[in-house]
């Protein structure tokens, strides 16, 4: 049980991160196979000087991620509503997977990481994770647990890179690629 946490234009004070690290840690009492959290604090300026503080939570739960963000006037304020979207999205999972005390998961994970690839100038932001096969239930599944559009995952019945994307009737689509 991993908890991560980084400040982006903001410096992070010893007390907020006591804080941070107590409130965030309260999750693992919800699930018990939590393999890591990942805390982002971002402090965005505005047109009015006032700022907006972000929290962001990415939860690995033995390789489906869960990830939930929220915007406040305070970095504790942000904290606190981005920890009651992650409760609810614990209890989501848990209904979801039907998740007892003893087997909290029914997924697994392999923990290598792949080696860092210099970035060219033109990519803006480059991410890795891990891919593992999954049907296309479950990869929708993953994608609305990250708040995304899209979702690149692996077939478990052809091993073939697919991905799902939500279209903008609210329908999911299904992109598998062909090669020449």
């Amino acid at each position: 049980m991993e908890i991560k946490i980084a400040a982006r234009n903001m410096k992070l004070e010893d007390d907020l991160r006591e804080y941070a690290e107590k409130k965030v840690g309260r999750l693992f009492k919800y699930l018990n196979n939590i393999s890591s959290v990942k805390l982002e604090l971002i402090e965005e300026k505005t047109k009015s000087r006032q700022p907006v503080f972000g929290a962001q939570v990415t939860i690995n739960v033995n390789g489906f991620l869960m990830r939930g963000e929220q915007k406040k006037d305070n970095p504790r304020a942000a904290i606190d509503a981005v920890n009651d979207v992650m409760e609810r999205l614990i209890d989501k999972y848990k209904k979801r997977y039907s998740v007892s005390k003893a087997h909290d998961s029914i997924r697994t994970q392999s923990e290598e990481e792949a080696p860092p690839v210099e970035q060219p100038q033109h990519v803006y932001k480059r991410k890795s994770f891990i891919v593992k096969p999954m049907n296309i239930e479950q990869a929708v599944e993953q994608m609305e647990f990250l708040g995304h559009d899209f979702f690149l995952f692996v077939s478990d019945v052809d091993n073939s890179i697919n991905v799902v994307y939500r279209r903008k009737d609210g329908k999911y689509g299904l992109i598998q690629p062909e090669f020449a």
